[in-house]
């Protein structure tokens, strides 16, 4: 009997981490190996390495627009927000994946000892999925995917962040939580400019902010499957990317626990961002990424 149920728990063991076979374990996903610091809120050379921009290209412009950004999940996988992919059209669309970018100037990227990056990528398009529920009035459900149009290697520079899978992960308290948001200042789709927010990749700390705190500043529009951070003045997304990742460091690997979605204003004290919840999303993310048809266990 003993044996049967070994058999058993053996079984489910590997039925569950063939569910989730397409997202790469803590230790391979979200490392930050950079031991460089910088002035400012400008990061390491390496830092946050599943950063990714979304270059879009406008009908009539040889230029490279730098409007949304996105977390590299797995060897072929973005994470974004739904409204990054809305408002697509003959003549502006979304054209390839940048990965492994510092500074939008050079490349590649090096410091001022010469310490020097690998060349960055940049990255076709196979398919984007934005949620079939996704409200551009409401702004909820505002997640997307992005499959490349080919894997890519993990480099020192490019390697995919982690997300909250486990219960331990999944069901800690992100009104406690210091995140970190990280990108270029691209904070605008569709903006009608040509201009990118920073030359150098920059993060900023934020603090997490309770639901019933939030609907007090929103009127009673945020939900459970959306995280509410910042609201300390000059401390905002804004300094990030639309579409990018809100982190959180967990035994030394991060995990996405926010995508950067909509706000009043930016940096304004006592006004937070809204973020998507990634935890509220987690099964959608799995059925939407090929070759996985099991649901994903909670017990760890």
């Amino acid at each position: 009997m003993n044996v049967m149920r070994g058999s058993i728990v053996s079984i489910l063991a590997a039925i569950i981490c063939s569910a989730w076979a397409n997202l790469p374990d803590p230790g391979t996903c979200g490392l930050d190996v950079s031991d460089r610091i910088y002035g400012g809120n400008i990061t390491g050379l390496t830092s946050y390495p599943w950063t990714a921009i979304l270059i879009y290209r406008e009908m009539g412009q040889n230029t490279d627009l730098f409007h949304c950004g996105g977390s590299l999940i797995s060897d072929q996988y973005v994470l974004t927000a739904a409204h990054c992919l809305d408002g697509q059209s003959d003549d502006y669309m979304l054209d390839r994946i940048r990965l492994g970018e510092w500074n939008l100037l050079s490349d590649p990227d090096c410091d001022e000892n010469q310490y020097c990056n690998e060349p960055s990528v940049d990255v076709g398009i196979e398919k984007t999925i934005t949620h079939e529920d996704y409200d551009r009035v409401t702004i909820l459900n505002d997640i997307a995917l992005i499959k490349l149009n080919q894997s890519v290697n993990f480099t020192e520079t490019i390697s995919p962040v982690c997300l909250p899978m486990s219960n331990l992960t999944k069901n800690k308290n992100t009104d406690d939580m210091v995140f970190t948001a990280i990108g270029w200042g691209n904070t605008e789709h569709r903006n009608g400019t040509y201009e990118y927010g920073n030359t150098h990749k920059l993060h900023v700390h934020l603090d997490g902010v309770d639901l019933v705190s939030c609907n007090k500043v929103y009127d009673d529009e945020i939900t459970t499957t959306q995280i509410c951070a910042g609201a300390k003045q000059g401390k905002d997304s804004c300094q990030g990317d639309s579409g990018g990742g809100l982190v959180n460091a967990v035994d030394g690997f991060y995990y996405e626990y926010g995508i950067v979605s909509w706000g009043y204003g930016c940096g304004k004290k006592g006004t937070p961002g809204i973020y998507t919840r990634v935890t509220s999303f987690l099964s959608w993310i799995q059925n939407n990424m090929d070759n996985t048809t099991v649901e994903h266990s909670d017990k760890e």
